[in-house]
């Protein structure tokens, strides 16, 4: 995780991938969507581009201009985006919705975490840590509660 939040752990990045989410890609809308200062979010996408997250495509010549689309790794970001902001509506000041997602169903949209195998929601206490191809991380080699 300490790598991901070297990424994205800053007040833009993840705005500016929402952006991108919503089908926003030039410079200058990302700018104005995100309030980023322009030299920053300049170094934002520069570090979002050299991670994989997105691809610039130039699409004028004079004066040279770029738009911004997700790669696959950057779509991967989906769940993390809607469920931030399932979160801050229900536990931050900010409890009214300023954007409703629908999904393709009909119904508002209301992103939960599900185990991939069984399908069943995940909650706090229903699993367990357990080494990695990495390892070492303390939960998993002490055996004890946290």
């Amino acid at each position: 995780m300490s790598d991901a939040l070297e990424i994205l752990g800053d007040r833009y990045s993840l705005p500016i991938l929402r952006e991108l989410m919503y089908g926003f890609h030039r410079f200058t809308d990302l700018a104005a969507l995100t309030g980023a200062p322009r030299t920053l979010l300049t170094g934002r996408l520069r570090r979002l581009e050299e991670a994989g997250a997105i691809t610039r495509t130039q699409y004028s010549q004079h004066p040279p201009r770029f738009e911004y689309h997700l790669t696959a790794a950057g779509a991967d970001l989906l769940p993390v985006i809607l469920t931030l902001k399932e979160w801050g509506e229900r536990h931050t000041g900010d409890h009214e919705a300023k954007t409703v997602f629908v999904h393709r169903c009909g119904a508002a949209l209301h992103p939960v975490v599900t185990c991939g195998a069984c399908r069943e929601d995940v909650r706090p206490g229903e699993f367990v840590v357990e080494d990695g191809p990495g390892g070492g991380h303390p939960a998993a080699t002490d055996g004890t509660d946290h």
